[in-house]
């Protein structure tokens, strides 16, 4: 009779270790979504009357968004091998990777329809081979590829918030001040599903220090500190590089700071960067609406998720 070495069982979404976990996954299918759905093309006529310098600037922050979301979907499995606490967390962070894919199909889109279909494989090769862009995932993975469970989890909340909003900043703050409404309905979604995913990852973060020695968790919260503030540095920079225009760059490193603030909050931190509140509020109001979770944890099948039924719509492309 042949061996068969391989195991799985079957997951039991009804005998759950942490009770968050159908809560998040419910709300995370029902912000499912694709770039199909929502059309770009109709924010042709405000990207054409940008100037050349504003189009590269848009341009290289959607590069820069795709390379970032493409690691994530490939190597944030990582952050739970070997340490994953249930075949829930696994489900969940498996959607973060899809979720992630996703989000590169919808930057590719803006790309090729801003861009008029040309070939932008010069903009990829650039930051496929960005030395700056190949030191910080370098610093990233190192964390991913360790056995550190609680580092993992934390870097990854760091890649979800922080780097991400360096990025994110200006087309947000586009979609609200020159009516880029069809990209901001992308970014809609996109800043809804990573809401989700960094509540649930510092989430995670907090009951494995439930879990360690004082002396751990010391340790922990001194190498926190300074892997947020290595992070944030970074980001900064790469918003010095690639902002050409100042205020849209004072907004992007406000909201960068103000994003690290939170992370080290996550984890019972003080505050440690000066955010000037009024250079970030418009942005701040939508970021506070979409970043309303509406989940309850009191128990393992209840949550405020509005169910969205199916409909023949859905099947348009």
């Amino acid at each position: 009779m042949r061996q068969n070495y391989l195991y799985y069982k079957a997951i039991n979404w009804n005998d759950i270790e942490d009770e968050l976990d159908n809560a998040v996954w419910e709300k995370l299918t029902s912000l499912f979504w694709l770039d199909t759905r929502i059309h770009i093309e109709e924010d042709k006529e405000q990207w054409e009357s940008f100037s050349n310098v504003e189009q590269e600037q848009l341009n290289r922050l959607l590069v820069l968004l795709t390379n970032l979301a493409t690691y994530q979907s490939m190597e944030a499995g990582e952050i739970i091998r070997q340490s994953e606490r249930s075949q829930q967390e696994i489900a969940i962070i498996n959607n973060l990777q899809f979720t992630e894919m996703v989000n590169t199909k919808a930057y590719n889109r803006i790309l090729q329809v801003f861009n008029d279909n040309k070939n932008l494989q010069e903009w990829f090769d650039w930051v496929d081979n960005d030395e700056q862009v190949l030191n910080y995932l370098q610093e990233i993975d190192t964390i991913y590829q360790s056995t550190a469970a609680t580092r993992k989890r934390f870097m990854s909340l760091c890649v979800e918030g922080l780097m991400n909003i360096a990025y994110l900043s200006y087309p947000i703050q586009l979609s609200i001040e020159k009516s880029f409404i069809n990209m901001g309905q992308m970014l809609d979604m996109v800043i809804q599903n990573e809401a989700v995913h960094c509540y649930y990852l510092s989430h995670k973060v907090k009951l494995l220090l439930r879990e360690m020695s004082q002396k751990e968790v010391s340790v922990f919260r001194e190498w926190a500190v300074q892997t947020v503030d290595k992070l944030t540095r970074i980001a900064i920079q790469m918003i010095i590089k690639y902002y050409q225009d100042e205020r849209s760059q004072e907004i992007a490193i406000n909201l960068v700071k103000q994003e690290a603030n939170h992370i080290l909050a996550s984890v019972e931190l003080e505050d440690i960067y000066q955010v000037d509140s009024e250079k970030i509020a418009i942005i701040n109001a939508k970021l506070n609406r979409l970043r309303q979770l509406n989940l309850q944890n009191s128990g393992a099948k209840v949550s405020n998720v509005m169910i969205d039924r199916m409909t023949e719509e859905d099947y348009d492309f």
